[in-house]
């Protein structure tokens, strides 16, 4: 008796979605071709956390999906075939170790993510997935609301499977040209507004461009908003020539794009010195008032900031001596610190965004298997999908693990 014909699966993308969905597809028997349109794969997570690649984190799995926002049962089934345990597991097996550095945070101990992507397309190569670089899918082929293959330039490629990992509009030059978003239209599936997410925002405020390239290590921040308030976001604060950036802001860029079409500008609050409540603050220039005597408020005020920043807060009151302080210029100080609200008015371009916010509408699509409602034999995983994480290894783990579902699922149909 003959063997039964393989099934065949077309993955498109080789971004972390697409390697671990051609990786699952292929361990599950199936024969798998991955099309990227690059010329060479995984050129993104190349890039991610400026090559060393942040895998993953510590919280529990509930805890790590509700991180999300409103979508995170919808990830659920997928995060509990490849998260915590078995994701470390899966990359110790295969000799890449991950270690936490700082306790929360997992990077690979050696070759950062040159070493993530190694291993994943030697395991590709032991599977026999036939990997195609500079192949870009234009259409896909669906007769009777079931997949059929692809085209691919002037050819026709037939499959049983069609898994769509091609990623996001972030990175354009890394290959995030957003057209993964027109394949799931043609099948039928409603994309939300996408927005550049991950990346620095700008400002109305002009004298923040006095102290472009300054690094502040701790501050808090939040948009000014009656529901969103609560997303208060901690960390590092790296003023530019428009505006801010690093990891207290990225978290909220995509927020703020989102915001800006209904708004002229955001609100943005920072405190400036979280470490010390606003009593204590209003304490220690009492303190300074009383036994600083001739020393000036900027020289004192630069013990608690860069002083570029001190002279700013301060304007006219920098030479002041700490014991001639008046009462209200104190108070004024302390609301500048520690609740200093911007106005923002945009946020950075595609090119400079690491992930996108929206996606592939989720209502039709079986959380379970990650398989179109609409047509059979369509899979979608990683950023495609209207779900979008925090900086810290949540969106990469989310690719890892909604790519080996729907491998999966794709290869036991």
């Amino acid at each position: 008796m003959a063997p039964a014909k393989k099934r065949h699966i077309v993955v498109v993308g080789s971004g972390p979605s697409g390697l671990a969905a051609a990786y699952s597809a292929a361990l599950n028997g199936a024969e798998v071709t991955l099309l990227e349109q690059m010329p060479s794969c995984g050129m993104k997570l190349l890039a991610s956390g400026g090559g060393k690649c942040n895998v993953t984190n510590t919280l529990e799995i509930e805890e790590f999906a509700r991180t999300f926002g409103r979508n995170w049962r919808f990830m659920m089934p997928a995060l509990e075939m490849f998260h915590g345990r078995e994701l470390l597991e899966f990359f110790e097996l295969h000799q890449v170790k991950l270690v936490k550095s700082d306790g929360f945070h997992y990077f690979p101990e050696r070759n950062g993510a040159r070493g993530i992507l190694n291993m994943w397309l030697e395991q590709l190569r032991s599977l026999g997935v036939k990997v195609s670089v500079s192949s870009q899918v234009t259409e896909l082929i669906i007769n009777d609301s079931k997949i059929c293959g692809v085209k691919c330039g002037e050819h026709t490629i037939s499959a049983d499977a069609v898994i769509l990992c091609c990623g996001g509009k972030s990175y354009p030059a890394l290959g995030g040209l957003g057209r993964g978003y027109k394949l799931a239209e043609q099948a039928g599936h409603p994309i939300t507004p996408l927005y550049p997410a991950m990346t620095g925002v700008k400002c109305q405020e002009e004298w923040v461009k006095e102290c472009a390239g300054l690094s502040l290590d701790d501050v808090c921040c939040f948009i000014d908003t009656k529901s969103d308030r609560r997303n208060v976001e901690r960390g590092e604060l790296l003023f530019t020539h428009n505006g801010f950036s690093a990891f207290a802001i990225l978290d909220l860029a995509g927020r703020v794009a989102e915001l800006l079409d209904t708004m002229p500008t955001v609100p943005l609050c920072i405190d400036f010195l979280p470490q010390l409540e606003t009593d204590a603050l209003c304490a220690l220039f009492d303190k300074w008032r009383q036994s600083s005597g001739k020393k000036s408020m900027l020289c004192l005020l630069a013990g608690l900031f860069p002083r570029r920043l001190a002279e700013i807060f301060l304007g006219s009151e920098s030479s002041t001596p700490a014991s001639r302080l008046k009462s209200a210029t104190a108070e004024q100080l302390v609301k500048d610190i520690k609740r200093h609200t911007f106005n923002i008015c945009g946020v950075e371009s595609w090119d400079k965004a690491m992930v996108t916010k929206g996606g592939v509408v989720l209502r039709e699509i079986d959380s379970h298997t990650l398989e179109s409602r609409k047509t059979a034999g369509l899979f979608f995983a990683g950023e495609l999908l209207d779900i979008t994480g925090k900086c810290g290894g949540f969106n990469i783990t989310w690719a890892f693990a909604s790519g080996m579902c729907a491998g999966t699922a794709a290869a036991s149909k």
